[in-house]
């Protein structure tokens, strides 16, 4: 292992080298998950580099002004995951592994964040947990706009969901599924979800949204989907940045990117949205054996 991966595999950084907010605004996510963990706050597993930096100007703030021993440092994450049911029999959404979920108010369209430098340190879990908020976002605007706006969203939120559940089922759920202890039991589940989710959505697809039935089934997609991914977020994603090594979750997510150039947005309107599934993870499986 080289140098520097020693120093994003560990986070460490030096109890004196991180003086300042600038310090921690430079650093990478794995390198302030690392940090954090060293001076004792819990609970940084699933959080987002924004959040990370946050978590660790406070935990600096506290620590500089002289605060209690007792609760120096151990700042909890926030905010933290609110967790559904699992479909899984005896596993609940809770647990130090469930993936926190920042609560963020984005205007306009969202746009993938997927094109992020690969030398950032974002990993994996990083770009999906992105694709969850990005999703969240289209479908409230799906509720907002009308005619060709709503058009133009739909076609958006189609080829998220995609390249989303793509990168899922070809790089992240085969690794979840050999690593986890019931990863047999879990993946199981997801992969039945998103089975049924595709499915929905050809089938939006082919009715399009002037339909008067598209309303009411499309509340049942952005349910079923927003159920999906916080299910993922507690079951999945926390317990794999815990023990996976973050340079290879870091692998994974110069492969997912991949998928964003492969899917053009123009290809969405001119092909059915199995076909251009179909294409993305046979991209994903080749990238993923390269």
């Amino acid at each position: 292992m080289t140098e520097q991966n020693k120093g994003r595999r560990t986070g460490a950084t030096g109890g004196s080298a991180v003086a300042t907010e600038q310090d921690i605004a430079a650093m990478s996510a794995v390198q302030l998950r690392g940090w954090l963990t060293e001076h004792g706050v819990t609970g940084v597993s699933g959080m987002r580099k924004e959040d990370l930096v946050k978590t660790a100007v406070k935990t600096l703030r506290s620590e500089q002004s002289g605060a209690s021993g007792s609760t120096a440092g151990k700042i909890a994450a926030e905010p933290g995951a609110t967790a559904k049911k699992s479909t899984i029999s005896g596993r609940s959404g809770t647990g130090s592994g469930a993936a926190a979920r920042p609560a963020k108010s984005v205007s306009g369209t969202a746009q993938p964040r997927a094109e992020a430098a690969p030398d950032t340190g974002e990993d994996v879990i990083d770009l999906l947990l992105s694709h969850h908020d990005q999703i969240k976002v289209m479908f409230g605007e799906m509720g907002r706009l009308r005619g060709e706006h709503q058009e133009e969203i739909w076609t958006q939120l189609c080829r998220m969901l995609i390249i989303h559940e793509s990168i899922e089922q070809q790089l992240v759920h085969p690794l979840a599924q050999r690593r986890l202890p019931d990863g047999d039991e879990v993946i199981a589940a997801r992969l039945d979800e998103e089975q049924r989710a595709t499915q929905e959505l050809a089938e939006l697809w082919d009715m399009g949204i002037d339909d008067p039935r598209f309303a009411e089934r499309f509340a049942v997609l952005r349910d079923d989907v927003t159920e999906h991914a916080e299910l993922e977020e507690a079951e999945e994603f926390g317990w794999l940045r815990e023990n996976v090594p973050p340079d290879q979750l870091i692998g994974l997510a110069a492969a997912a990117r991949a998928a964003d150039r492969i899917v053009p947005p123009g290809d969405m309107r001119s092909a059915e949205p199995l076909h251009i599934a179909d294409r993305v993870r046979e991209a994903l499986r080749n990238a993923g054996a390269s």
